[in-house]
């Protein structure tokens, strides 16, 4: 059985070779050194496509006919069967307006791929070299469409091959092979300015590093680059944007088909990406870049687009790689955390680029922050790396960090006044973006200075020459996390909301800045339920350290969690159907109905605070002196409004609101129309009726 397995693996291998060979290898024919080819006419980059599709189309309905395939047939019959289909599939494509060439498929005849005389391998791997190095030849056209279709046609090969689980794995290392020729190309282009002889060096180091834990020998590599840089007449960055989206779409298809192989793909995505090279011809260093092309600014700015474009589309395979869904699958944490190198390198290249476009830079602030929200998680076990999270943020989105949270006013150029279009769009997605920083500030705030708190977490950033712990390592870094929040609460809050006449408008503004945007909101607000333990570290600590730690006292005591859950009910207008519909949601349900249940037991834990703020108050008034006393030119008060409503009158619609959801969730439970088991829910509100109950008796 084995052995007819790998006769069809070599049978396929060998149909697929003779199909790609024939039919596009003459559009790759080599040319004289130092020559470039001459763009495609229109009619010439037709017949392309015609034959890109063509080829494409009839990879497709070979797996589609090969399902139907019986397996029990003798080795001679399902060759007839073979053979007999290949000659009715036979299919004449134009190549220009004088010729035709005929698609070929392995028949009866000896197969011999069109490698190159020095480049042949055992195995089937000739085949895949072949076919993998004339696709990918191919991206060296300047059409986009001609790159699309390429880009296609190893999606159909990715997909053929997935019934031969080895074939497939060294087709996608081969694909990462190519990324790391072009890289590797580029490098040796910049440095050859200043060394000659680098090329070979470069390509020598890249195969070194990229063989490591795989399936693919050095050997086998080594050769495949040179082949594939004999096909590429002209190898540019823009090689590896169309590669990157290609193993973008992969991942996509193994994900949406629960494919077995999708470990496989990411374990392996993963490991070539440590691999790439960031200097200086991947990341963009000016000095080195604009010596080569000072005298050319065309060329400059085409270098930048390229950066641009290739840094997005990796960008979006990365976070691709750290799904959402893997947030809660702790058995892939050894994994992921091997993308924590990775994240420093991007955010040092985004750093880099000061030229270009600002909706392609709020692109990769927007990825990079979203993978650092996805890796958090997969992070926690060791504290370096949120203190490195917390550093990143500082140095690079320091910006969004103190952006006032209260509205924004945006000026646009070469825009009317008072235009309504483009400014909102430019202030939604700058506040999307400050919501996204200042979460991943808080949480990792939060995380550090309560990791002491919790036996569970392990902090390993201060370790002996003998791998155990610092002793006040802990310590460390707790005082770490509380000096950042203290610092970032006493400059974003308390010194630019002078004229507050309560703390509520803090929590307010607060959380007015991610109503917009659910998904982010119940995460902030499960995260904001472990404020207190920020003012019980503090308490923890010797007195001459608390003395600058007001900021983060003050910070756990506005954000106190039942004044918070009162402050989230009134932007709701106590409307318990808005809290039906933030429990039902695909997105938000499980978050809101955890806020829910937790918010309910403090509720029942703390009941004199939920009836009476005054106690809230007066821990902020107390506070507020101390402040005062340190900084004594600043005033802040926190006194209520005379027209907010009295304590009573909150807690009196609060409880409305809350017996009218039990109602609503015990009515739609009743008729089975409730997406999950809300009885969890339904006990905690009943507890909380019990104490209205006994708080009206009284």
């Amino acid at each position: 059985m084995a052995q007819r397995r790998r006769w069809r693996e070599r049978q396929h291998l060998a149909r697929l070779c003779d199909l790609v060979a024939d039919s596009l290898l003459p559009y790759l024919e080599p040319e004289p050194p130092g020559t470039r080819r001459p763009e495609l006419t229109r009619e010439e980059e037709r017949c392309v496509l015609l034959t890109l599709a063509r080829v494409n189309k009839a990879i497709r309905g070979w797996d589609d006919d090969e399902e139907e395939e019986v397996d029990d047939g003798d080795a001679s019959d399902e060759h007839l069967q073979f053979s007999t289909k290949l000659l009715r599939d036979t299919t004449y494509l134009s190549v220009s307006s004088s010729c035709l060439l005929e698609i070929a498929s392995c028949s009866g005849e000896a197969h011999s791929c069109s490698l190159p005389p020095d480049h042949h391998f055992d195995d089937g791997f000739s085949c895949l070299a072949n076919i993998t190095s004339i696709v990918v030849g191919l991206h060296h056209f300047c059409s986009d469409y001609i790159k699309h279709s390429a880009g296609n046609i190893l999606m159909a090969i990715s997909n053929s091959l997935m019934k031969f689980e080895a074939v497939w794995i060294q087709f996608v290392e081969l694909v990462w092979a190519a990324i790391h020729t072009v890289s590797a190309h580029n490098h040796s282009t910049i440095d050859a300015t200043n060394c000659s002889g680098k090329v070979s060096t470069c390509c020598s180091s890249a195969v070194e590093s990229i063989s490591q834990s795989t399936m693919t020998s050095s050997t086998s590599i080594a050769s495949f680059m040179v082949v594939l840089k004999l096909r590429c007449v002209s190898i540019s960055r823009l090689i590896m944007t169309s590669l990157f989206r290609v193993l973008h779409t992969i991942l996509k298809f193994l994900k949406l088909s629960d494919s077995e192989l999708k470990d496989d793909f990411i374990c392996l995505s993963i490991h070539h990406i440590q691999k790439l090279r960031w200097h200086p011809g991947y990341q963009l260093i000016a000095g080195k870049v604009v010596s080569l092309v000072k005298d050319d600014r065309h060329s400059f700015s085409r270098d930048y687009a390229q950066f641009g474009f290739v840094s997005g589309s990796l960008l979006q395979l990365v976070c691709s790689l750290v799904e959402q869904s893997d947030l809660e699958d702790m058995g892939r944490r050894d994994i992921f955390v091997k993308l924590v190198d990775v994240i420093p390198r991007l955010v040092t290249f985004l750093q880099e680029q000061q030229d270009i476009p600002k909706g392609l830079s709020q692109y990769y602030k927007h990825k990079i922050l979203m993978l650092m929200m996805r890796l958090k998680p997969h992070m926690q076990q060791n504290c370096s790396h949120i203190i490195c999270l917390l550093k990143l943020l500082q140095d690079h989105f320091q910006n969004l960090l103190h952006e006032p949270m209260s509205g924004h006013i945006s000026k646009l150029e070469n825009c009317l006044e008072g235009s309504p279009f483009l400014g909102e769009i430019q202030d939604k997605t700058t506040r999307h973006l400050q919501r996204q920083a200042m979460y991943l500030f808080l949480s990792c705030c939060i995380f550090l200075a309560c990791s002491g708190n919790d036996s569970r977490q392990k902090c390993s950033c201060k370790k002996d020459e003998f791998g155990h712990e610092v002793q006040g390592c802990i310590d460390h870094c707790n005082y770490f996390g509380l000096t950042e929040i203290s610092d970032w609460f006493q400059r974003c809050c308390l010194d630019k909301i002078l004229d507050s006449k309560s703390s509520t408008d803090i929590v307010l503004c607060f959380l007015q800045l991610y109503m917009e945007e659910d998904d982010i909101l119940f995460i902030i607000l499960l995260q904001l339920l472990d404020a207190p333990l920020i003012s019980l570290a503090i308490d923890n600590m010797e007195s001459k350290c608390t003395s600058k730690l007001i900021g983060a006292k003050l910070f756990s005591i506005i954000f106190d969690p039942v004044h918070t859950f009162h402050v989230l009910l009134s932007l709701l207008h106590y409307d318990h159907l808005v809290l039906v519909d933030y429990l039902i949601s695909k997105d938000v349900g499980v978050h809101c109905a955890q806020y829910l249940l937790r918010c309910l037991r403090l509720v029942s834990q703390c009941w004199n605070a939920f009836i009476d703020d005054s106690v809230y108050e007066a821990q902020i008034q107390k506070l507020t002196c101390k402040r005062q006393r340190t900084l004594k030119n600043t005033k802040l008060g926190f006194s209520r409004d005379k027209g907010s409503n009295s304590e009573k009158q909150l807690f009196l619609s609060a409880k409305v609101c809350l017996l009218s959801l039990k109602r609503t969730l015990e009515d739609l439970h009743q008729k089975d129309l409730f997406p999950y088991n809300p009885k969890p829910l339904l006990k905690s509100l009943a507890r909380f009726e019990e104490l209205c109950q006994q708080c009206c008796s009284n």
